[in-house]
């Protein structure tokens, strides 16, 4: 049996010194084979493109000088596995208890699909198998999940790992081990969630207009909020089998701003993309400004977006340690590195002289803060706007995403004695304990936000404590608002919750949303619109999809192919907030301040890594070279084409349906970008 685009044939015909030639026969196509002369075999290769699937008949057939000939013959089947995906509910997609999850297995004609079972798993239960029954699809078989026991609970990450009887023999896991990102579900219950509107992949970022998000085959989007029209802006190169990076990033006033596993960074503004090519990592992006480093950390670039210019902001050759900022709305900036013991500001200013790892400094714009790892606390400080050190108290993990700033109130952890507590700072300088828990919390935080969405403009705080998240406010018991899943932001005067592809508002304690509206009840919201009848080009922009999912793509082929039409760059994993072990020498030494790792799709501790799962695209700042590093999975998904199809470009809408247009595939590398760019018959135009 064979599922490949080729067929290669090999014989011994005996004895040899009487062979005169051998000829091979497949489905009416009859090939000569050759003889080597080193080791005696005749061999050759049908081209299986052009050949349905199914059983045929390979006959063999070796003739002596005088044609008198000797046949053999063989079965084989020409075969495609079956396709098989979860139809319903969409990738990233949060359930209840209660959502059905329906799977579909269909094989390729002639074949069936046989023994379609789906394997059901998450953080909080081992690994159940569910049995598949008949589809009304000829050759298909489809699942239905029953109500699983014990029965699904808010904060459950599942996964679901779908199985078939392959008809070359074994069985057939989708996804596998490495290759495309296998489903996850995110369980929420909360009736304090409303949704707002939901994408097509992982949320990254959002503000009043737009969403971006990254979805499960790569593709990079934004959602306009009120239209629901999405622009698909390009494709992330997949990663690697060993690949240990996250990509990341934010919306920009002007655009989008990218990370990408592989050190590379994109700069889309004003409907372009950057032609400069930049490898490194970013670190702070606020406005028009950000703030990258090149590879091996030496050099600190200020990008400004809109006018694509860098400048050199810091150097320091030959350092170890990290380089952590961050961005006033003004553009002021203020930085820390392990080799200085304040905190760096606009023009000589410095703040703060203490012992210990300083880690990144926060600010709202009139207040700075910082904290200081010594080994045994994290001491944090507050430098107000009328010059003042205030210290605020140590906590017993050196977590350098332990402080929040936001309208000139500050939320921190300090220790009890023994577990971490939330307190907040008003702007009056009151002090305010906003949990008495007896495990340690954690603020909320997102990667290129660190800082500043857990705390409202009345100082409410959100906070993290033992799967659960809570606002906690003076003088009140915290309120639990759902698990810990996701990530929640205060935003335009309300609460809200992304988590997976939805966008929900948060029900304050008397019901009410942020804007004063009564809350729907919990996970319900719009109807998103239908899905596109048409492929549509790499920047294209379509109708926000349905909730059912098609077919995954249909089977390259020849597995080995690989595409060649895509000005690829394959680079190895860099040292910085998500440096790889090894990747450019040995692993760095173990140190302290290493923060833990989040995302925006929401956590999958113990499937996908310690860190949440993001789409796991997005995470707080992770410890770079000479530090310990923290890092969490994000959803993955390899695409290939064949070398046979003639550039064409599989474009793949919101569900991931393979769809053909003749132009080659864009992925986002630099030398592609600028290509299609300068190319007006590459078939990329701007997306609205």
């Amino acid at each position: 049996m064979t599922r490949l685009n080729s067929m290669r044939v090999s014989v011994r015909a005996t004895p040899p010194e009487e062979v005169y030639a051998v000829e091979a026969e497949y489905a009416g196509v009859t090939i000569p084979l050759t003889r080597n002369q080193v080791n005696g075999m005749h061999t050759g290769t049908f081209d299986l493109t052009p050949i349905p699937y199914g059983p045929y008949t390979l006959k063999v057939t070796a003739y002596d000088r005088y044609g008198d000939a000797s046949t053999v013959q063989r079965l084989v089947h020409r075969y495609a596995p079956p396709t098989m995906w979860v139809v319903s509910p969409r990738p990233y997609t949060p359930i209840t208890r209660g959502t059905p999850i329906v799977a579909r297995c269909v094989g390729t004609p002639p074949y069936s699909c046989l023994n379609f079972r789906a394997v059901v798993f998450s953080q909080m239960r081992k690994a159940e198998t569910v049995t598949g029954g008949p589809s009304t699809l000829p050759g298909a078989m489809e699942i239905i999940l029953p109500p699983l026991s014990p029965p699904l609970q808010s904060g459950e990450v599942l996964t679901i790992r779908l199985q078939s009887e392959n008809p070359g023999g074994g069985t057939l896991t989708m996804p596998a081990s490495y290759g495309m990102y296998a489903p996850a579900y995110y369980v929420e219950e909360s009736p304090k969630l409303s949704v707002v509107q939901r994408a097509p992949g992982a949320i990254i970022d959002f503000d009043a207009t737009r969403i971006l998000f990254l979805d499960h085959n790569y593709l990079l989007g934004v959602v306009d909020r009120a239209t629901e029209l999405v622009t698909y802006i390009g494709e992330l190169q997949p990663p690697t089998p060993h690949t240990t990076t996250e990509d990341y990033g934010a919306l920009t006033p002007s655009g989008v701003v990218m990370q990408s596993w592989n050190g590379y960074l994109f700069a889309w503004a004003n409907g372009l993309f950057s032609r400069t090519e930049r490898r490194g990592w970013i670190d702070a992006v606020n406005g028009d400004s950000l703030l990258w480093m090149t590879p091996d950390e030496d050099r600190i670039n200020l990008l400004t977006l809109t006018t694509d210019v860098d400048t050199t902001f810091h150097l320091r050759p030959g350092t170890t340690t990290p380089f952590q900022a961050d961005i006033a709305d003004s553009g002021d900036i203020y930085y820390s590195t392990y080799e200085e013991p304040s905190i760096r500001g606009p023009g000589e200013l410095r703040l703060g002289n203490h012992p210990g790892y300083l880690q990144r400094p926060i600010t709202d714009g009139t207040n700075v803060a910082g904290r200081w790892w010594n080994g045994a606390v994290c001491s944090s400080y507050l430098y107000t706007a009328d010059g003042q050190e205030v210290f605020l108290g140590d906590s017993r993990q050196g977590n350098a995403a332990g402080l929040l700033l936001h309208a000139g109130y500050t939320a921190f952890l300090k220790s009890d004695g023994a577990v971490n507590q939330v307190w907040v700072r008003t702007p009056a300088g009151d002090l305010h304990q906003l949990s008495d828990l007896p495990t340690s919390s954690r603020f909320d935080q997102q990667r290129l936000r660190i800082g500043h969405d857990g705390i409202s403009d009345t100082g409410d705080v959100v906070f993290l404590n033992d799967g659960k998240r809570y606002i906690g406010r003076p003088g009140e018991e915290p309120e639990e608002i759902g698990s810990d899943l996701g990530h929640a932001r205060w935003f335009d005067g309300g609460w809200y919750v992304t988590l997976g592809n939805t966008l929900f508002e948060v029900a304050t304690g008397d019901g009410m949303t942020g804007d004063g509206a009564v809350a729907t009840e919990g996970m319900a919201g719009r109807p998103v619109m239908e899905r596109p009848e048409k492929g549509l080009e790499l920047m294209y922009t379509a109708p926000l999809a349905a909730d059912t999912a098609e077919p995954p793509a249909p089977d390259p082929g020849e597995p080995e192919a690989a595409p060649d039409t895509f000005d690829d760059v394959e680079a190895a994993p860099l040292s910085g907030d998500l440096a790889s072990a090894g990747a450019l020498g040995d692993p760095p030494p173990a140190a302290m301040g290493c923060s833990a790792g989040r995302s925006a799709a929401g956590q999958n501790a113990g499937l996908q890594g310690a860190a949440a799962l993001a789409s796991a695209l997005v995470g707080l700042t992770l410890a770079r070279r000479g530090r310990r590093r923290c890092s969490s999975t994000a959803p993955r998904a390899a695409l290939a084409t064949g070398p046979e199809r003639e550039r064409l470009d599989e474009l793949l809408n919101d569900h991931g349906r393979a769809r053909r247009d003749p132009i080659a595939r864009r992925r986002l590398t630099p030398r592609s970008v600028d290509r299609a760019q300068k190319d007006p018959s590459s078939g990329s135009t701007s997306g609205a």
